[in-house]
């Protein structure tokens, strides 16, 4: 698999009154073609900071990042990102909240407009095309959402605690399905969470931050002996809770 995402030496650094806070220093790691790697940390460690620099909104202070391969040095429509809440317009249908993204970047073409439909029918959600998202579902929301956000085919899907706004019994259903749409879309993933259960469940990779300033401390490969591995299978892997431990471990700043 190809590299798709660098991040190469980067920091972020503020200017408060007091003087100069560094909020990231030297983080290194990239990410190859449909992977999923999670970034976990400390509360307030600069895990949405750093999600922000990748998605071009926030100026890194220093080093570099690369997305396909090409120096990245602003807004790129290679990244998607998802929030914490879905933030589907209540007064448009669920279909004219698909193809939102279309219309912002200016790429509504047929094509793209069928690639949509397509993308609704695959995930059982195009017969609710035409109802608003009032009537739909918190799980079925983030679904939408996250249609809306593949319907402008990006390289790299950016989530940042992306299912924290849902309550836990439909949190562990919708990471299933959101992790089977991506797999199924080979779409590379970036996740910030701060649920060490939810970064194991879903990732090739976890990523952990130190505290702030934040800069990488270890990072796993997450290995689950299973041949079709999803988010609820792999927690009754022997492996999870060994993972879980080891990973709590690491984020313990007192230890």
């Amino acid at each position: 698999m190809k590299e798709i995402l660098k991040i190469d030496n980067i920091s972020k650094i503020y200017q408060a009154k007091n003087g100069e806070v560094v909020a990231i220093k030297d983080v290194n790691f990239s990410i190859k073609e449909g992977e999923f790697v999670s970034i976990i940390g400390p509360s307030g460690c600069g895990k949405s900071t750093l999600l922000s620099i990748v998605a071009g909104l926030e100026e890194k202070s220093e080093g570099k990042l690369y997305i396909d391969g090409e120096e990245a040095l602003g807004r790129t429509d290679k990244i998607g990102y998802m929030l914490q809440k879905d933030s589907l317009l209540e007064w448009r249908t669920i279909y004219k909240n698909v193809i939102l993204g279309l219309e912002i970047k200016k790429i509504k073409t047929p094509e793209n407009e069928e690639y949509a439909k397509e993308l609704l029918k695959k995930y059982h959600l195009y017969e609710f095309k035409d109802k608003y998202p009032s009537q739909l579902s918190g799980g079925m929301r983030q679904r939408v959402a996250l249609i809306r956000t593949l319907a402008t085919r990006p390289k790299i899907l950016l989530l940042d605690e992306a299912f924290s706004a849902l309550d836990y019994q439909t949190r562990i259903t919708v990471t299933k399905d959101i992790y089977s749409i991506l797999k199924n879309e080979n779409v590379t993933v970036l996740m910030v969470t701060h649920d060490i259960s939810e970064s194991i469940s879903m990732s090739d990779r976890v990523v952990v931050l130190t505290g702030r300033p934040a800069t990488v401390k270890k990072i796993y490969d997450i290995e689950f002996d299973m041949e079709n591995k999803d988010p609820l299978s792999v927690r009754e892997s022997p492996k999870f809770s060994k993972y879980f431990d080891s990973i709590w471990k690491e984020l313990d700043v007192n230890a």
